[in-house]
């Protein structure tokens, strides 16, 4: 009697853990659905002309696919089509093809690169840009925006002797990281 009785609760944890790899299989493939679909209904939005719906849409899944390059390119492009090009600058910030010189510019002075403390930072990059690795979504051309970040500062502005050594470590860990 106890031998069956272990022998079907073996059965039930095996039978439990199945179910659950399937749901776990089913979850994943609908997240990816999700981000296929809602990029899909994106660009339906964007070639009917309602750049809000779309712009709405692609933050939402910005938010939740961080890494996502063709998302990104999607958002940058909404904001493009509305005539906000500091935030198209923003969403296309890294990469070279999803923002031009001005939309970055227009990103740096709007969120105020050269005025903010010190320096720009990479925390503030991360945070402005909705991404905990910068790398992720950095191509050749991000990242030696990446690595000129730390000399980005105010024209008139001067440097004591401690902010200026605080800025050539700066500069010095950006060369080393962003190579």
């Amino acid at each position: 009697m106890v031998g069956s009785w272990r022998l079907r609760r073996a059965r039930s944890v095996r039978r439990r853990r199945r179910h659950l790899r399937r749901y776990l299989s089913l979850v994943a493939k609908a997240r990816q659905d999700r981000r296929v679909n809602g990029a899909e209904h994106a660009r339906t939005d964007l070639e009917a002309g309602d750049v809000r719906r779309a712009r709405e849409r692609l933050k939402s899944l910005v938010v939740t696919y961080p890494e996502d390059l063709e998302l990104r390119r999607l958002l940058a492009e909404a904001y493009r089509r509305d005539g906000q090009p500091a935030e198209a600058g923003r969403w296309g910030y890294l990469v070279a093809g999803h923002a031009s010189d001005h939309e970055r510019r227009c990103f740096e002075r709007h969120n105020a690169f050269a005025s903010y403390g010190p320096r720009a930072t990479g925390a503030r990059l991360r945070k402005l840009l909705r991404c905990d690795d910068l790398a992720a979504i950095a191509d050749p051309v991000g990242r030696a925006l990446l690595r000129d970040l730390p000399r980005k500062r105010p024209v008139g502005r001067r440097d004591g002797p401690v902010e200026a050594v605080g800025r050539r470590l700066a500069i010095w860990r950006a060369r080393s990281r962003w190579r």
